[in-house]
Formats: structure tokens, sequence, C-alpha cells
């Protein structure tokens, strides 16, 4: 009987699965980034906004990294998790470069203002 019942919950695990929406790429701008020690800049991870002053930035792999910025102060910061956000240009240069750990980035400063807006 317990493999009759395990044979009726996996069918309806691989059914419910079947139905689940894909969550396909992510919506928003392209933006250079370098993921890895070594890293070359490459327009491969994806900036979406998310709300005011903050955002996503998606890597190809499927790994993100939350980040806010603020307007006022033209600052960075990580939103969650326990890395460090290093902020390598100014406001005023364009682009606004900073790193997450090894990954670091390259966001046009208006894309920034934007999503501050």
């Amino acid at each position: 009987m317990s493999t009759r019942i395990s044979s009726l919950l996996a069918a309806s695990t691989l059914a419910f699965a079947a139905c689940a929406p894909e969550s396909g790429a992510p919506e928003g701008e392209s933006v250079k980034c370098a993921l890895g020690v070594g890293a070359s800049f490459v327009s491969d991870c994806v900036l979406e906004t998310v709300g005011e002053g903050r955002f996503v930035i998606h890597h190809p792999d499927g790994s993100f990294v939350r980040v806010a910025f603020d307007g006022d102060s033209g600052l960075l910061s990580v939103t969650d998790g326990a890395m460090q956000l290093d902020q390598t240009t100014s406001f005023s240069e364009d682009p606004v470069e900073f790193s997450t750990g090894p990954a670091r980035y390259r966001v046009k400063r208006d894309l920034l203002t934007q999503s501050a807006s």
C-alpha cells in the first residue's frame, strides 16, 4: 500500500511541477559585470528596478545581488546577505563602479537615477 501511495504522490508532484510557470529571463537593462577573480567586464548582467532606489542585478547563472541606491548621497549598499559592497567610483563618475565579493559591476549613472526617482 505504501508503494501505491508513493506512486500517487510522485505523479501528483510531477503534474504540479508541469503546471508551474517558468520564471524566464529577468526584465531590465543590460549592465556590465565581471563575475569572478580576474574576469573581464562583459554586458551579461541585468539590472531590474524593484522599487524606489532599489534594484536587483541578475547574473547569467541565475544568482543575483540586491542593491539600494541613495540618490542624496550617491552611495550604494547591499540590502541583504552578508557581503559588503565596495563603491570604487563616486556618483559623479559615469559609469558607477562597485563590487560585492569577487563580482564587479559598472552601471550607467542614469540607470541608478531612474531607479531612485
